[in-house]
């Protein structure tokens, strides 16, 4: 079941995910700008944030922010894509403090750049340190189709659905028109 207050994060795509196998209840694909307004909804729902993370992929960066609730099952991943030549993010910092510490570990590994970051610096590695040690080659990187369940990628558009039971998955697909 997808929580009415998804819809207030105007997303891309909202896929109903397999808790037992991911871990994930729902997986939420946003365009980068609705980023700050989706964790606001998060924090007024009582989320809390667990992590950031990223991954270089053929498509971009995609960065993911993991929250979840402390009762049941309730994880949810926000997920966005940013193009490798301009990886900017808005921070959410401002609206959860601990996001400051991930962001700023992203950015040394990836070199994402959280705008509006109260301090985004070099967290692990030295300053005078040069690249994004976690950044693939173009050749290595792998597209997120060929990482995501085959679900998630008939859901969200990335797969043909090769079954009538696939082309039901619990998913909402959205877009820009729609916001």
């Amino acid at each position: 079941m997808i929580p009415a207050f998804v819809a207030a994060m105007h997303p891309v795509h909202v896929v109903a995910m397999d808790h037992a196998a991911t871990g994930v209840i729902l997986s939420i694909t946003l365009e980068p700008a609705r980023l700050p307004d989706a964790a606001a909804v998060l924090d007024r729902e009582g989320y809390l944030l667990e992590d950031v993370m990223a991954s270089d992929l053929t498509e971009g960066i995609e960065v993911q922010y993991h929250f979840s609730l402390l009762d049941g099952p309730t994880r949810l991943v926000l997920r966005l894509i940013v193009p490798h030549d301009a990886p900017d993010v808005p921070s959410i910092a401002a609206i959860y403090p601990g996001a400051n510490w991930h962001e700023c570990e992203c950015f040394d590994f990836y070199g994402i750049r959280f705008v509006g970051h109260p301090d985004l610096h070099r967290l692990l590695l030295p300053e005078d340190f040069e690249g994004h040690p976690l950044l693939k080659a173009p050749e290595a990187r792998r597209s997120l189709g060929e990482l995501m369940p085959s679900s998630y990628c008939r859901a969200c558009g990335l797969a043909e659905p090769d079954t009538p039971a696939a082309a039901s998955a619990p998913a909402v697909k959205t877009g820009p028109s729609d916001a």
